[in-house]
C-alpha cells in the first residue's frame, strides 16, 4: 500500500471511529435523558428544584500571581442580611464551570456558595481553605463579605472525588468542627480513592445526606452508598437515596434530579426551613415515598 493510500485509509478509519463515538454518545444521552423522571407537580422536590427568590452575583478570587483560587456565588446583598455557607467539592478534573448552573441555583435560595478551582479535592483541604477564606473576609471591614457570612451555619457538598473531600474536611481538620451538615453525591467506592483521600463515615458527627444514581454502576453503585450509610455513627442523622436514571455525572450542569433535594436539605439544616424538613423528616417524609428515588434509607431522621 502506498504512503498516500495508507494515509487516506487511516484518515477514513479515524473519521469512522469518530462517527461511531459521537453516535454512541448521542444514543446514551438520549437514553439517559429519556429515563430522567419528571418531578411531581406540587412536590417539595419540585419546589426546591425551581429558582429561588434571590438574584445571584459572582465574585472571582485570584491569588497574588493572578491565578484563579475561588469562585463565589452569592445572593445580591440586601441591607443587613447574612447568609449560610455551602463549600463545594469538585469532582476529579472539574472546575466551577462544570457546576455553574447548580451553584447559581443554590445561591438563589439564600446561600453563599464557594468553590475552589482545584481539580483534586479529595483530601478536603480545598473545602476547608474556602471556609477559612470566607471566615477571614467576614471580619475585614473593607471586604465585600464583611458581616455577610453566617459562620455558625456551614454546609459542605461535593461530587465524586469532591464527595470524599467534604467528608474529610469535616473529619480530618480542626476547622471541620464548623461544618453543620454534609452531602455526598456519587461517592466513590473506597477502592477508587487515593490513600490521602480515604474517607471514614463512622467519624461523621453531623447530619449526612448520601445521593447517588441508579446508572452509576461502576464508581458509586448502590452497595457503596449503603456501606457509607451503615458505617455512619449510630446517633448521626443520615439519609440516602438513588435517583432513577442518574449516571455518575448527573449532578453536573444544573444538578439534574439531585438539585431539588440537595437544596431542600441545605435549607432544612442551615436555615431551619420547616417546609424543606418535610422532605426528610421521619418515615412519612416525601423522599421516602418518592417514586423517582429508590433505595431510600434513613436513620435518626425523626428528631
Amino acid at each position: 500500500m502506498s504512503v498516500l493510500k495508507k494515509r487516506k485509509w487511516m484518515l477514513g478509519l479515524s473519521a469512522l471511529v469518530l462517527i461511531v463515538v459521537v453516535a454512541i454518545t448521542i444514543f446514551l444521552n438520549i437514553i439517559i435523558h429519556s429515563n430522567v423522571p419528571k418531578l411531581a407537580d406540587g412536590s417539595i422536590e419540585q419546589r426546591y428544584a425551581q429558582q429561588g427568590r434571590y438574584p445571584v452575583k459572582i465574585e472571582e478570587v485570584k491569588g497574588t500571581h493572578g491565578e484563579a483560587l475561588f469562585r463565589i456565588y452569592y445572593p445580591a446583598f440586601q441591607g443587613d442580611e447574612s447568609y449560610p455557607i455551602i463549600s463545594w467539592g469538585n469532582g476529579t478534573g472539574a472546575t466551577p464551570d462544570r457546576y455553574h448552573e447548580l451553584l447559581t441555583h443554590l445561591a438563589s435560595w439564600g446561600f453563599i456558595v464557594i468553590d475552589s478551582y482545584s481539580t483534586t479535592t479529595g483530601t478536603g483541604q480545598e473545602i476547608v481553605d474556602a471556609i477559612e477564606y470566607l471566615n477571614n473576609e467576614n471580619q475585614l471591614a473593607n471586604s465585600l463579605f464583611y458581616q455577610k457570612v453566617q459562620m455558625e451555619q456551614i454546609g459542605v457538598a461535593g461530587h465524586s472525588q469532591g464527595s470524599t473531600g467534604v467528608i474529610n474536611a469535616h473529619t480530618n481538620y480542626t476547622s471541620g468542627s464548623l461544618i453543620k451538615t454534609i452531602v455526598s453525591i456519587a461517592l466513590p467506592d473506597l477502592k477508587y480513592a487515593d490513600p490521602e483521600d480515604v474517607y471514614d463515615t463512622a467519624r461523621i458527627a453531623v447530619p449526612f445526606l448520601i445521593m447517588g444514581g441508579t446508572r452509576d454502576f461502576l464508581i458509586s453503585p448502590v452497595s457503596t452508598n449503603k456501606v457509607a450509610l451503615h458505617n455512619t455513627n449510630a446517633s448521626t442523622p443520615v439519609m440516602m437515596g438513588m435517583a432513577k436514571g442518574a449516571a455518575h455525572t448527573a449532578i453536573e450542569g444544573n444538578g439534574g434530579n439531585h438539585r431539588g433535594y440537595l437544596t431542600a436539605w441545605m435549607r432544612y439544616w442551615l436555615l431551619d426551613d420547616q417546609e424543606a424538613m418535610k422532605a426528610f423528616h421521619g418515615d412519612a417524609s416525601e423522599m421516602m415515598h418518592n417514586p423517582n428515588w429508590v433505595d431510600v434509607i434513613q436513620a435518626n431522621m425523626d428528631r
